[in-house]
């Protein structure tokens, strides 16, 4: 049975036992106070009685045919022994002159007067009963009871319902698109559970609304940038006036924007395809360390343009994995090393096996990342250099990181303004399969190592 379920049996349980008590507290206190209330009206009979007895000659046939009262009965005694009342009762009637009887919490009481030479017995009349009285008061308790009832379930559904109106609410703020909602709570049962798991929703919905925005706000700048850059090129290659040389220049920028807008078109839907994605289908055993070598040979223009020079310390290492898409690992890791080393700088490659895993080393000596903007660098379209806006889009790094949390792989990184970039990636070596490993490719030339 869960926490809710018992608190609710609990309360419920309470109510009637609680209810109960204090009802049958009311009633044994009105059944005394009726039992007392009887005793007293029949001593007030006895005392008017004696004064009657006293201030005037009536016979006490007289006099009790003089007092009559519905309730109580009123009879003459000519004698009264001990056996009647009791010794010890018969005691106090000779000296008080007046003793009430007890018969029990619902039989009443009885009282006996002694009148000169005779005695009075005033008792409750045959058709009335401290029963009868007390039935006619229970409505009181049975009020009562109700009333107790009515003010625990009051206070009961307060406490159960009124974070459950609580959290309502709250949902219908989340509904309108408010996700600032957050609510209290130090309950330590399912209701409890459900408004921690509520607020860490609403932060987690809160957290992709600030990326959505600021996704599109990004999407929309990639895209208007290099379309403006079209249009303006495109319009100024309409003045006849223009020389063949600015046509050509012209007409470069136009071909360069149109290729960095398809590529962040591509690179934008291969990266929603691999978000929606649950798991690399496609897997083959391949050379690792030719793989990355290929990588390189494919960047060999950028590269050769800065005049890098690469350390490359390769261990042979087969792998099963998806070949197509680890190589745009190795192509955005590369290609951002080159992109942020100066001319003549080296970059160190190495792969090894560490722990039963294919570890990558990509070292350059670049201007490295601050460290305000190291946790960002797998953020879609985040850039730290701002001023080569116009060489990437911004994606490549969350490409990146998408394609090695398919293949259970990881990466890391560690740097510093000034001190370059260390990027470490770890992979499984997967399962082997059948397939033939390809052969290897070429090395990169010797003037680069």
């Amino acid at each position: 049975m869960n926490k809710i379920s018992i608190k609710l049996a609990a309360y419920f349980l309470g109510i009637i036992l609680l209810s109960t008590l204090l009802s049958f507290v009311a009633v044994m206190f009105l059944s005394r106070q009726v039992e007392e209330e009887i005793a007293r009206d029949q001593r007030e009979l006895a005392m008017t009685i004696q004064a009657l007895q006293s201030q005037t000659s009536m016979s006490v046939e007289d006099i009790v045919s003089v007092i009559t009262r519905s309730n109580y009965h009123l009879r003459p005694v000519g004698l009264l022994d001990s056996t009647d009342i009791g010794p010890a009762a018969h005691q106090d009637l000779d000296e008080d002159g007046i003793v009430i009887l007890h018969d029990g919490p619902f039989k009443g009481a009885t009282t006996v007067l002694q009148v000169g030479d005779s005695y009075v017995r005033i008792g409750m009349q045959p058709q009335y009963s401290v029963f009868q009285i007390w039935f006619s008061r229970l409505w009181n308790s049975f009020a009562l009871y109700v009333l107790i009832a009515a003010a625990l379930v009051v206070a009961l559904t307060h406490k159960v319902v009124h974070p459950v109106l609580e959290l309502t609410g709250a949902t219908q703020e989340v509904a309108k698109g408010n996700f600032d909602v957050q609510i209290e709570s130090s309950r330590n049962d399912e209701i409890g559970d459900l408004t921690e798991n509520f607020n860490q929703m609403v932060r987690q919905l809160r957290t992709i609304e600030y990326l959505r925005r600021d996704f599109i706000s990004n999407v929309s700048h990639e895209i208007k940038t290099p379309l403006a850059s079209i249009r303006g090129f495109a319009s100024l290659l309409q003045n006849p006036l223009i020389t063949e040389q600015e046509r050509v220049e012209y007409s470069e920028i136009i071909v360069e924007e149109a290729t960095r807008l398809s590529n962040l078109s591509s690179t934008m839907l291969s990266l929603t395809k691999l978000e929606n994605q649950e798991s690399v289908e496609t897997c083959s055993r391949f050379y690792l360390d030719e793989q990355i070598r290929h990588a390189v040979l494919l960047l060999e223009p950028q590269w050769g343009r800065k005049e890098l020079i690469f350390n490359i310390e390769l261990e042979e290492l087969e792998i099963t994995a998806n070949e197509e898409l680890l190589q745009q690992v190795w192509l955005n890791l590369l290609g951002n090393a080159i992109k942020f080393s100066p001319s003549g700088a080296g970059i160190d490659l190495t792969l090894q096996v560490s722990d039963g895993q294919a570890e990558v080393v990509i070292q350059d000596q670049g201007v490295g990342i601050s460290a305000e903007d190291l946790p960002r660098i797998f953020e879609k379209f985040f850039q730290v250099d701002a001023t080569r806006s116009k060489e990437g889009s911004g994606l490549g790094l969350s490409l990146v990181k998408r394609i090695l949390d398919l293949q259970q792989g990881e990466i890391s990184v560690v740097s510093a303004p000034g001190e370059g970039s260390r990027f470490v990636v770890t992979l499984p070596l997967g399962i082997p399969v059948d397939s033939k490993p390809q052969a290897k490719q070429p090395l990169p030339p010797k003037s680069t190592t």
